[in-house]
């Protein structure tokens, strides 16, 4: 009898999956792998245009906000004065 109930729980496996149900398992397997790798390279390429257009904008916006006013402040060259040397009415003496 209790051979008869080993042999019984022996045959009481379950059906192993065919060769189609393998194979079906696998594809969907594949197919969630290559979402997931789509979805982090599409999201990588979002983020990388994102940060350039960030940084273009943030730069753009430093080179407007830039204090120039202390250029204006400085004064341009002044003319050259008229300048005419004097003349010499004293006559050099001889010793």
């Amino acid at each position: 009898m209790l051979f008869a109930t080993a042999l019984f729980a022996a045959c009481e496996r379950k059906p192993s999956k065919t060769k189609e149900q393998v194979m079906q398992e696998r594809l969907v397997e594949r197919l969630e792998r290559w979402k997931t790798d789509m979805s982090k390279k599409c999201r990588k390429e979002i983020e990388t245009k994102a940060i350039a257009l960030t940084d273009s904008i943030i730069i753009v916006q430093a080179k407007q906000n830039r204090d120039t006013s202390i250029h204006s402040l400085i004064p341009g060259r002044p003319t050259r004065p008229d300048y005419k040397p004097p003349t010499d009415s004293v006559k050099v003496s001889r010793f």
